[in-house]
């Protein structure tokens, strides 16, 4: 072994017990004049500053309402936030100007009631999906579907139509799962300028609701579908994508939650074969796709540099 490869092997020992990982910090700054908003991508792309003048987190539903209550009864311009801020268009951001106001959910996060007997879980919107999981994996249930990105929050996840990859069902989309939608909308000064509806599939405003990128109100409680607990089995066949149009429809009908990553330079089609399997299959694996993963910066550079 030369010198260098020995200093190497060296400095890489001595460098791996200091590295530690942080949780990302809160989209939302203030200081003393203005809170700013960023998403996690660190700009907007639009590249203007997301701002507001003040900011409030509620815990329970009964605060959120009351926070909306403040915003429709001073006239202020009101944006409902999360804790991760995963959006690329400025879909968070208020109207900016001196009345601009941020509500984050990032602490309603602690409310989620299973229904055992009724296969359904009510949960607050701030609850963090991979949370949601674990919960109900716990208590022997799983949920039918989920978006491949667990960094989202509830009223998130819902609100902006975030999907798995199915055909099966309802698909793949998880907010086909939602039994039940609580929703903070303005109302009138007898009412207290903030009430709360509870929506459930026959109500005309459901599926609005649904899928509503915040603009019918702030989602408070969502209630969703369960299946009792379930393994998936996943097996990638990389292959030539001859014939990709046409095999596409079998592709997604043979296998519940099918998935095709396409790379047409390469004359490449990856199909995913996954499927449920029973509880007693042997594995107990992870998808850690590493696009979904946390990356050095130096990753992505090079990817780029590589490109021009």
């Amino acid at each position: 072994m030369s010198n260098t490869s020995y200093y190497f092997i060296l400095w890489i020992l001595c460098i791996v017990p200091l590295i530690h990982s942080l949780t990302p910090k809160s989209p939302i700054q203030c200081n003393k004049t203005i809170c700013t908003l960023e998403n996690s991508y660190g700009t907007w792309n639009d590249r203007k500053t997301c701002y507001a003048l003040n900011v409030t987190y509620p815990t329970t539903e009964q605060q959120l309402r009351l926070a909306v209550s403040h915003v429709v009864q001073n006239n202020l311009k009101a944006k409902i936030v999360t804790k991760f801020s995963h959006t690329i268009p400025t879909l968070s951001c208020p109207l900016q100007n001196n009345h601009a106001f941020f509500i984050s959910t990032e602490k309603y996060d602690s409310g989620i009631e299973i229904d055992a007997e009724n296969l359904a879980v009510t949960v607050d919107s701030g609850v963090k999906l991979r949370e949601l999981i674990d919960e109900v994996e716990k208590n022997g249930f799983s949920l039918v579907n989920a978006p491949y990105w667990e960094g989202v929050t509830i009223g998130g996840v819902i609100s902006t139509g975030a999907h798995g990859s199915s055909w099966w069902g309802k698909g793949g989309a998880f907010h086909e799962q939602v039994l039940e939608i609580s929703v903070v909308v303005p109302a009138s000064k007898s009412e207290g300028y903030a009430k709360i509806l509870r929506l459930d599939s026959h109500h005309p405003l459901f599926n609005a609701a649904k899928v509503s990128l915040g603009v019918l109100g702030a989602i408070s409680k969502v209630k969703l579908s369960l299946e009792h607990r379930f393994k998936r089995s996943i097996t990638f066949n990389f292959t030539d994508d001859n014939d990709i149009e046409n095999v596409y429809m079998d592709h997604a009908n043979k296998y519940e939650f099918a998935d095709i990553t396409w790379y047409p330079s390469r004359h490449t089609a990856v199909y995913r074969y996954d499927f449920r399997a029973p509880l007693n299959a042997s594995g107990d694996g992870v998808f850690d796709f590493i696009g979904f993963q946390a990356n050095s910066i130096l990753v992505p550079e090079s990817v780029r540099g590589a490109g021009k």
